[in-house]
């Protein structure tokens, strides 16, 4: 009882404040830099159960003789359970690549205990694996607590700390548009990352209450605010940092408060979450690299503010719909509600998947405006450590222009991702970003003392990495990445090294521990 009070409470307060939001007045003139910009992400499937079992023959009738010889037996009643769901058939076998194989045999146990049930291979040894390289075993939770763990609520995190090498040094130590890792020549702490969830299951009961937050610090802060939250807007349009006022690069953001009501095959999501487009989001464990591409830093949002409703058809499909306030808001720059929608499905055997996302909202603090974006995501196992995704982006926004004029931009992204052996992995991302117009790539994170401005202008980078996971819990990668401009106008400036050339190169390593 007292759970269920608290779950109920966790959701009553993650609608209010979702609530008060969309109805806070707002009436400045402010677009955040994020418009200028700055995953599926927490995808809302529900785990399906086991698949029951085969009925049973009737058994034989006993004698009569047997009958009135055994003694009589207490009553009892069976409790009444639901069905479980059915569970979708193993994924179908994949061309074994010979170089993959265990570097070192799993050690002898230690001592004899008892038995346990079928699960994932055990964690803490070196370079883990069950044989399946999409199918490793979790990390050690610092906070895995059994009287946590019966209540399905999950408290834990990382740390990320990087250092990227720019060799032509730039005297301002800014890596020009290339976000997240930013800053040439110098430690950072990207995220010291925290969650806090409850994730809703539907199995043995038609409804169910979850939620989630999401706090960090770090480096990483400055991509991932929302207008009306870590950021304000002051009556001359100024920006001014609401939670980090003393830090230039330092500083907390949230980027997820939300509440999840599960009914069925259904799921409702109320508060902030990370956006529903894109391959790439913000948390630094789901991606291969440790810098980001051009279509989701300034093509795409991270964040929403809104409602998201979840249907899963199967355990193949699903759709989502939703309405938000805009690009990364917390409070709207205007009273229009935007809408969102996507479409998930994966293949028989799971080799396939393809995931189709729609956004369109009002991003202009006044006047009539929509802007649409279109993001398309297909993933393909070659192999069973062979793995490619191909994501292509297109958006249209009307009066973007200070003329009144309509702008667009979009981008095609390629990733090849091959796992070498459980512990080292190789990948490689290209990609082409087209800015015609010169309305989205600027460079963010508010550099102090540097002038930012857009050029139209064509951006393509590619990014080599290669990946070192000891075990469950630590993750080291390091990549080597290219960046070309090529703008479509006369000008005297270029985004790289202090200003000075249209291209660069940077060598990156980051070290990830979760907790």
């Amino acid at each position: 009882m007292r759970m269920r009070t608290i779950s109920l409470a966790v959701v009553l307060a993650g609608t209010l404040l979702s609530g008060l939001a969309w109805a806070a007045d707002d009436d400045s003139d402010f677009v955040w830099q994020s418009d200028q910009e700055v995953r599926p992400t927490g995808m809302m499937l529900q785990a399906a159960a086991s698949a029951p079992g085969a009925a049973k023959s009737p058994p034989k009738a006993p004698l009569v003789e047997e009958i009135e010889a055994a003694p009589p037996k207490p009553l009892q009643t069976a409790p009444v359970t639901k069905p479980a769901k059915p569970i979708a058939p193993p994924a179908g076998p994949l061309p074994d690549d010979p170089a993959y194989r265990h570097p070192l045999p799993p050690p002898s146990p230690l001592h004899e205990g008892p038995a346990q049930a079928a699960g994932p291979s055990t964690c803490g040894i070196p370079c883990w694996d069950d044989g399946e390289p999409d199918d490793p075993c979790e990390p050690r939770r610092l906070f895995a607590l059994p009287a946590l763990d019966c209540r399905r609520i999950g408290i834990y995190g990382w740390l990320d700390q990087g250092f990227t090498w720019n060799p032509d040094s730039p005297q301002h130590r800014f890596n020009g548009p290339v976000t997240f890792n930013d800053r040439a020549n110098e430690y950072m702490l990207n995220q010291l990352y925290l969650i806090g969830e409850r994730k809703t299951d539907t199995s043995q009961s038609d409804f169910d209450v979850g939620g989630r937050v999401d706090v960090l610090y770090g480096t990483d802060h400055r991509f991932l605010m929302a207008n009306g939250l870590e950021v304000e807007t002051n009556a001359d349009g100024s920006i001014e940092q609401a939670w980090n006022r003393d830090h230039r690069f330092y500083g907390l953001a949230m980027p997820q408060l939300y509440a999840d009501l599960a009914w069925n095959d259904w799921v409702f999501r109320f508060g902030r979450f990370y956006t529903i487009v894109g391959y790439e989001n913000g948390m630094a464990p789901d991606h291969f690299f440790y810098s980001h591409s051009y279509t989701k830093q300034y093509g795409e949002p991270f964040t929403h503010t809104g409602m998201l409703a979840r249907w899963s058809l199967n355990e193949r499909l699903s759709i989502g719909a939703g309405f938000h306030r805009g690009w990364d808001q917390w409070e709207d720059t205007n009273d229009k509600l935007g809408v969102l929608g996507d479409l998930a499905w994966t293949g028989p055997e799971g080799n396939t998947s393809l995931a189709l996302g729609l956004v369109s909202s009002n991003e202009q603090p006044t006047g009539e405006s929509t802007r649409n974006l279109v993001s398309v995501v297909w993933t393909q196992k070659l192999a069973r450590n062979l793995k490619c995704v191909l994501q292509g982006d297109i958006a249209h926004e009307q009066n973007a222009l200070l003329d009144g004029q309509d702008a667009e931009w979009w981008g095609v992204v390629g990733y090849l991702l091959y796992d070498i052996n459980p512990c080292w992995s190789l990948g490689f991302r290209y990609e082409w970003f087209s800015d015609d117009d010169g309305v989205r790539v600027a460079g963010l994170g508010d550099p102090t003392n540097i002038a930012l401005f857009a050029v139209p202008s064509h951006w393509q980078e590619a990014s080599l990495g290669l990946n070192y996971k000891p075990n469950a819990n630590v993750l080291l990668r390091s990549e080597v990445r290219w960046d070309w401009a090529d703008p479509l106008v006369d000008t005297i400036d270029a985004p790289f090294d202090d200003f000075d050339r249209f291209h660069q190169f940077l060598w990156g390593t980051d070290l990830i521990i979760q907790f």
